[in-house]
């Protein structure tokens, strides 16, 4: 719906529904216009464990179905450098960037940082736009930064539309499908859905699960 505000989204509603109701329209409208902006579900990353253990299953997969892949092969410093180099100057990746829904866009001119990083962690990207790096590096770490710094700072469904995109670009289709299959096996959100209930369409929603609900009880 074309609402300036969830103001106007309460007042639509409390035309046809409760004030109760009413003011929950208005908060599903105003989540609902943030998910679509922001390309997050969730505005705490709580997503993440999730989309790491979707990224392993599906790495995972890949090298028993080809084990001689050498677009998958750990690189050095030298080969981090050039692929961040290909990805970053890529039409591809300036297209996310530009594409990215929220206030905040990708960084089009992105820099590469060499990092020691202590315990598990195999990449970062900052807030100022710069990828950070261990000196020997999985190809896939690379896109999963890059997916971060073309806009989306977080773990959920931006960020998992655009890895696709951005793996399947760089490793192959192949691996794309099954990153893909995977992120779904998980129940994880790749789209955000751009349609918004108007209050007609919610409330009769609302009310059909009601009577579910009261059917089971």
């Amino acid at each position: 719906m074309n609402f300036q505000s969830s103001t106007d989204a309460y007042q639509a509603a409390s035309k046809i529904m409760s004030h109760e109701y009413a003011n929950k329209y208005a908060n599903y409208w105003s989540k609902k216009q943030k998910t679509i902006k922001s390309g997050k579900a969730n505005f705490k990353d709580s997503g993440r464990q999730k989309t790491y253990n979707a990224e392993f299953k599906a790495l995972a997969k890949y090298g028993k179905l080809y084990p001689s892949d050498a677009r998958f092969k750990r690189v050095d410093w030298k080969g981090s450098q050039k692929l961040f180099k290909k990805i970053a100057k890529s039409a591809t990746y300036q297209k996310l960037c530009n594409n990215t829904q929220g206030s905040r866009g990708g960084f089009t001119q992105p820099t590469l940082e060499k990092a020691n990083f202590r315990g598990a962690t195999a990449g970062q990207a900052t807030w100022f736009g710069a990828m950070r790096l261990k000196e020997n590096n999985c190809p896939y770490t690379i896109v999963h930064e890059f997916a971060h710094l073309c806009g989306n700072m977080h773990h959920d469904i931006g960020f998992r539309r655009d890895v696709i995109k951005l793996s399947s670009m760089f490793l192959g289709k192949e691996f794309g499908n099954i990153l893909k299959k995977c992120f779904k096996e998980a129940k994880l959100k790749i789209t955000t859905g751009s349609h918004i209930m108007s209050p007609e369409q919610w409330i009769a929603s609302v009310m059909r699960m009601e009577k579910i609900r009261e059917s089971k009880s």
